[in-house]
């Protein structure tokens, strides 16, 4: 009998080991996936994160220290956020801190900035806090080389500066700066060719090109509100008056320029047709010249002319070409008897 009470207190002890043995394997093993120093930290830090939680964290492959960290700067600044939320910015590759300071800056700002929204700008700009800047402070934008023709056919180059705050609820869904830019050149392009006479623009350009501006029609899609805007500059480009009279100048030019062509070539063609006729009489003395010999010893051969009166013909061609050549010589020299009389 007392064996067999030795034997079962024997078992009972170990048993009892063997159960305590496995407890403390089972903490040891527990406690040696916690990262007791992100635990710790928490809990000194006043924002006890349970082990289960952090073990969790750990097999997500997310770095324990910085969601610990950002964790305790969100409860410090006195934001409730779940350590859900903290791994979903993460995951997206946001900033917890960045959202956070950011929240903060726009609190002690007066604006409004919940963590959803913080952390959709945060995704798409990658820096919250200078959007948080953006729309506290208002900057100048300037748009150049705004060009319109007014309805006196001149061209307006305008040239204008408007201030801008971002809104931050519109942020995710506005148009960006480009084309708020572009919203405020088709308005003014507008205005300019509504205008008839250029010279009022010179004279009140704010009053004719920004008096029916609404800048909330202009803003309506963008992520920016438009604070004032004035006009900079305003110069003079084409005029299409002077174009159109100097196009007309060159046509009439051209014109010109073809009809005297024109008339060019008819009178080469006339002065080809006058030097045609007086080959073509030259050619016609030629042969009518060549022909008087022929008709000569015909002449001869019939007798009906005699050499004799060849030869009388011939003596009077050689008399004539004589005196011929005795009055031109005449006439050459008939100049300078007349010089020489007036001398006396």
């Amino acid at each position: 009998m007392k064996s067999l009470m030795l034997a079962t207190f024997g078992t009972t002890e170990i048993v009892l080991v063997s159960v305590f043995g496995a407890i403390l394997v089972g903490i040891i093993i527990y406690y040696a996936c916690v990262p007791f120093k992100s635990f710790l930290n928490a809990l000194f830090s006043g924002c006890y994160i349970p082990s289960f939680k952090l073990i969790n964290i750990k097999n997500r492959k997310f770095n324990v220290k910085d969601v610990v960290d950002a964790y305790i700067l969100a409860k410090k600044s006195g934001k409730k956020l779940s350590l859900d939320e903290i791994e979903t910015l993460m995951s997206a590759g946001g900033s917890v801190k960045n959202v956070i300071n950011a929240m903060n800056f726009a609190d002690n700002s007066g604006l409004k900035l919940d963590f959803k929204l913080a952390s959709s700008i945060e995704i798409s700009s990658g820096d919250v806090m200078k959007q948080v800047q953006d729309a506290i402070t208002s900057r100048v934008v300037e748009v150049d080389q705004i060009k319109g023709f007014a309805k006196d056919n001149q061209e307006m180059v305008v040239s204008c500066k408007f201030s801008i705050k971002l809104n931050l609820n519109k942020y995710i869904s506005g148009l960006g700066e480009e084309d708020l830019k572009n919203n405020v050149r088709a308005w003014i392009m507008e205005n300019i060719s509504k205008t008839s006479d250029h010279n009022q623009i010179l004279s009140e350009p704010n009053q004719t090109l920004l008096s029916n501006l609404d800048l909330r029609v202009i803003t309506l899609k963008s992520r920016y509100d438009l604070i004032d805007i004035n006009i900079l500059s305003i110069d003079l480009g084409r005029d299409l008056n002077a174009e159109n009279d100097l196009k007309s100048a060159e046509k009439e030019k051209i014109y010109a320029q073809i009809e005297a062509e024109r008339r060019k070539n008819a009178e080469e063609i006339k002065e080809i047709q006058t030097r045609t006729k007086t080959e073509e009489m030259k050619s016609n003395v030629l042969k009518a010249e060549a022909e008087v010999p022929e008709a000569i010893s015909q002449a001869i051969k019939e007798g009906r002319f005699s050499v004799m009166d060849y030869y009388k013909l011939m003596n009077l061609q050689a008399d004539t070409a004589l005196r011929r050549s005795i009055i031109n010589d005449n006439k050459k020299q008939q100049p300078n008897d007349d010089d020489e009389g007036d001398l006396f």
